[in-house]
């Protein structure tokens, strides 16, 4: 299941003023389970973090784990090089866990 998403931000406020990712999910387990990977550019706001910010780029591997029909969960392993909100990093990783409930 390819995906592409873009954003554009014209004032402050906002962490990125561009952005784009595109990604891959494959559907696992019978279609429950989904393993993905996607990777991401994004220009930091100039307004919400001064000028001269290199660009951040992110790359996340993920599986989607259907625990019922209404709950999931979503271990993630990102890998951010020039991360906006901390400028004094070449690169950085970021492991997380998304859940979602459905009623």
């Amino acid at each position: 299941m390819p995906f592409i998403r873009g954003g554009y931000a014209d004032d402050g406020g906002t962490l990125l003023e561009r952005s784009v990712s595109v990604g891959l999910g494959y559907n696992a387990v019978d279609g429950r389970d989904q393993l993905g990977v996607a990777a991401n550019w994004g220009r930091p706001n100039e307004d919400s973090f001064g000028p001269d910010l290199d660009d951040q780029y992110t790359f996340e591997v993920f599986y989607r784990l259907q625990v019922t029909e209404q709950f999931a969960l979503t271990p993630d392993i990102q890998y951010l090089v020039d991360p906006a909100l901390n400028p004094t990093e070449d690169s950085l990783w970021i492991f997380g866990l998304r859940a979602r409930l459905a009623l």
